[in-house]
């Protein structure tokens, strides 16, 4: 057997919460004593929080829900239950790269979307650390070709920000917003963020890889070491969800968002984005480098660009290193 399935196995037997003996773990695994504290370290360094108590053993310091892929297809909508195609894995280096080496093994149909447990690699915008616990959050990673080619994928991560905060509205949320370009806040913090990585192929054509990390439930020490203020679903909703479900949801909203997008453009999500626009009309500020500049937030052009007016008149900023913050904002 595998390291890393042994790894699974061990999480599958704690899943439940209770306290399970090194010896009916060793037995369970077919490896030592030594073995189980080596990988009970590994489960740590995951970011799963475990207790160990001499004559009782191991336990979880909470109960976790693990994916299944037949259990996110039941709970999918028709529309989305039979294709396009989607994974379910436990340890991933980044979601993104994943489905990035399937894509360029060829073959993926659109749409083919991939969820794992947990990442070591997770990156965010500017090649930021996202930290991705085991099983506690989402993370979701889509694949989505691009038959206008680069241009094509101006304004994806906005529709994508539309399509999470209709989900989580749907899921009876109040106070979602949308940050410009790809952030979703709830009550002023935030709770998702969206990495979109794009890439030419030789053909003419370009495909996008559209990542996704939604704060499901946040351990404690693990949100100690995020640099903004966050919440997560679980803190929001006003009774437990399942988590099979929310993915469920997650993937079905994003799939008809990028088919409206396929179809429409931006166009499509206008409307919705001015209403979900946690900066619109309000005073901002771009941080460019080291060049700062003062304006108020008018919304977004038909390419996604942001508006911001100042006292030249409306200018317009596109994504990269531009970075959006409320005019009293410190960080």
């Amino acid at each position: 057997m595998k390291q890393t399935e042994r790894l699974d196995q061990l999480i599958m037997l704690l899943a439940n919460g209770e306290f399970h003996s090194g010896q009916a773990i060793g037995q369970s695994l077919s490896i030592s004593r030594a073995a189980v504290n080596q990988h009970i370290h590994k489960l740590e360094a995951l970011g799963l929080e475990l207790f160990s108590v001499t004559g009782r053993g191991y336990k979880l310091a909470r109960p976790i829900e693990l994916l299944q892929s037949a259990v996110i297809e039941k709970e999918t909508p028709i529309q989305w239950r039979k294709a396009p195609p989607f994974e379910v894995r436990s340890v991933v280096d980044s979601s993104n790269d994943q489905v990035k080496q399937l894509a360029s093994e060829g073959g993926l149909e659109a749409g083919f979307s991939l969820f794992a447990e947990a990442q070591t690699e997770g990156r965010g915008r500017r090649g930021k650390q996202w930290f991705s616990p085991f099983g506690s959050n989402l993370y979701f990673s889509v694949y989505w070709p691009l038959d206008d080619g680069i241009h094509g994928a101006m304004g994806l991560s906005l529709a994508v920000g539309v399509a999470l905060a209709e989900c989580f509205t749907e899921l009876g949320i109040e106070g979602v917003s949308v940050k410009w370009p790809n952030d979703v806040y709830i009550r002023g913090k935030k709770v998702a963020g969206i990495l979109v990585d794009l890439e030419t192929l030789p053909e003419g054509p370009a495909h996008s890889i559209i990542g996704i990390g939604i704060n499901l439930r946040v351990p404690e020490h693990v949100g100690a070491k995020i640099d903004q203020a966050w919440t997560d679903l679980s803190s929001e909703l006003l009774q437990p969800v399942s988590r099979n479900h929310i993915a469920a949801q997650v993937r079905s909203f994003v799939l008809s968002a990028l088919q409206r997008y396929a179809q429409n453009g931006l166009s499509a999500f206008e409307q919705s984005w001015r209403r979900y626009d946690c900066f619109l009309d309000k005073p901002v500020k771009l941080i460019m480098g080291q060049r700062v500049c003062l304006g108020t937030c008018r919304g977004i052009d038909e390419n996604g660009a942001l508006l911001v007016e100042d006292e030249q008149g409306v200018r317009r900023y596109f994504g990269g290193e531009v970075s959006l913050r409320a005019q009293d904002a410190i960080n």
